[in-house]
Formats: structure tokens, sequence, C-alpha cells
């Protein structure tokens, strides 16, 4: 399904296919997904490691190094194609208008610099026109825009010196320290504990209301996007499985791998001390993509047509969309069942 190509959106993503050319084969790592982002909407991605979320997002602002190549599809941004630009038209996208926030901030971080001096260093990239003493100002404010305690003093600090939660910090800070129009978060949670999860999280909903940039948010955690998404993109085996708003995806949910992470979210209230439920078997190899929906082998319903035939995406209402045959109204409801290896 291509996605509404109208003037009003900011990122549009049409059949994109990225593959990693190895030695063993070809890893499809990304297979055909289309999707768009309003300006100052929060989108998330979610998916188990392997899923494909972090490849798709590398590949729309093409970060992708050897062997990983774009195959096919197209991104536009402000209807602009994306995969078409020069490296120098490239690198004034990233610069200008995209900020990336990525997984592990000690290792995104220059370990011999200063946060100010890389934070500077990103500002002077941007505007050339400051002087050394703007731009340190402008990183001053930014770091307070980010809400890191003592903001000044921290400009002169080692990022070792600095616990893990503030150096996510800094990373949001480098990131939106240009203004840019799309922030992309990959994983900006991970190990983390619970409460400097919530502060970051409420940095970004906070982000969002106080400049209207639109953000893509990459996770595994479902909690995570309840709480801060505004829409839902669920993906599996390098596809997209499902699609929504916040609520059609917990409350109307359509497809069985997004019910099979509902039901691995740990529940507070169990205190009878039942085992946390997971879904059984493995993600499917993208060397050999299996012939139907990429799920079927671990789905308690699949069905023989799941093996033969990918579904299509059946559209549930105006935002909601799922590729499953069990939503199929013309599909037998006699159809014989095939048991979840």
């Amino acid at each position: 399904m291509k996605p509404d190509m109208s003037a009003k959106k900011l990122l549009e993503v049409y059949n994109l296919r990225t593959s990693f050319f190895t030695f063993s084969g070809e890893v499809q790592a990304v297979r055909n997904i289309s999707f768009s982002l309003d300006h100052g909407e929060i989108v998330g991605i979610v998916g188990e490691s392997g899923s494909g979320k972090s490849v798709a997002l590398l590949s729309v602002i093409r970060l992708l190094h050897d062997p990983g190549r774009i195959v096919g599809g197209e991104v536009l941004f402000e209807g602009e194609n994306v995969l078409g630009m020069s490296n120098s038209k490239l690198r004034r996208l990233r610069n200008n208008q995209i900020g990336m926030v990525f997984q592990e901030p000690m290792t995104s971080l220059n370990p011999t610099l200063r946060v100010g001096t890389q934070i500077v260093e990103r500002i002077r990239t941007f505007n050339k026109g400051f002087n050394l003493r703007q731009a340190r100002e402008q990183a001053e404010r930014v770091l307070e825009m980010v809400r890191l305690p003592e903001a000044r003093s921290h400009l002169d600090s080692y990022p070792y010196e600095l616990s893990g939660g503030m150096r996510q910090r800094v990373m949001f800070a480098i990131a939106i320290a240009c203004n840019p129009k799309l922030l992309i978060a990959d994983e900006p949670t991970t190990a983390l504990d619970v409460t400097i999860q919530s502060q970051i999280l409420k940095l970004i909903r906070s982000l969002r209301h106080e400049t209207n940039t639109s953000i893509i948010l990459i996770t595994h955690d479902l909690g995570v996007v309840a709480e801060t998404c505004e829409r839902v993109i669920v993906m599996y085996g390098g596809m997209i499985m499902e699609e929504g708003l916040v609520d059609e995806i917990f409350y109307e949910t359509a497809h069985q791998y997004t019910i099979g992470l509902k039901r691995s979210i740990p529940d507070v209230n169990n205190v009878g001390g039942d085992r946390l439920f997971s879904i059984s078997g493995s993600p499917p190899s993208l060397i050999d993509t299996p012939m139907g929906c990429p799920f079927c082998a671990r789905c308690e319903k699949a069905m023989k047509v799941c093996l033969d035939h990918c579904p299509p995406y059946f559209q549930l209402s105006s935002t909601h969309r799922s590729m499953c045959w069990l939503l199929d109204p013309e599909l037998p409801g006699n159809l014989p069942k095939v048991s979840a290896k």
C-alpha cells in the first residue's frame, strides 16, 4: 500500500528494500516497507531485535555502510527524493533537517572530547557565522533544553564523567542543536533504570511540544510506545506487520505477532509468580526468506495459505492496517491450520 503522498507529509517512504550482501548470501533486512510521517507527529517503530527497525531508518537517512545497500524503493523528505541526493546535499540534510540519537551514547560520543566541544562542533557545522563564544552559549541552551542539571559546568565534562542518563541527554542535545524537523531516536531508553527511562520519555514528549519536531522512536518495548507515541508501526522479518494509532494497536489488535508482543509485557498485578509469556520459536532467516507470512512458523493460528502466500494489507480503518490472512473476509473458515513450529 502506497502511503498518502500529500504535501502535508514530512517523510514518505514507499516500498523501501535494503539488503546486506554477505558471503552467505543476500540478507533481505528490509522488505518493501511503506509509511509516512506528519509534521509534529511521534511515531513508534516496534519489534524484536533483528526485525529491521534500525536498518530501515538508517536506510531512510542513507547511513548504511557496506555490505548494506538500498536495492529499491523511494524516500521523500518534504517531497524531495533522498535516495537521489548528492553527497553534499545529503550532508546538509543530516546537518540541518534530521537529528539522530543512536543506541549507545558511550560509543556514539567521542570519549576524548569534552561534551561542550562536541555540541559546539555540531552547531558551527550548521551555523557558519557563529563564533566560538556564540556556539558555546547555544550549546549551554540546548543542554538546558534537554534538562541536564548544571548545564554550564557539564560543558567541560568528558562523557565518561557522566551517568548513562546524562550521556543520553547529551546525545539529544547534539541531535536538536540545529533545530531539526525530524528526530530519530534508536532505543533511547535501553540499559537505563526505570526512573531515568521515564525522564527520557518525558524529555521526548516535551521536545515535540516545544520545537514541533517530528519524532520516530525505535524500540522493542510496547510500554514505551504506549507512554510516548501517537502512532505505531510493528515490524517483523523486515516487513511491517501492523500499523495504527496507539489505541488501535493496543485495544483493536489485528495481528498475531502484535498480540504476542502485548502478552510479553510484564503484568504488575501478577502476584502469583506466573512465568512471563514469550513467543515460541525464532525469527525467520532473512537469507532464505519464507514464501508466505514471515510470522507463520511461530503463529498459533497459522493456516496452509499462510505458508504459501504472503498476505496483503487489510485496511481496518483510515489509520489501521494489518498483514494477516485471518482478516480476509473472503477466506473460508474451514481452511486447515498449520501447527506453529
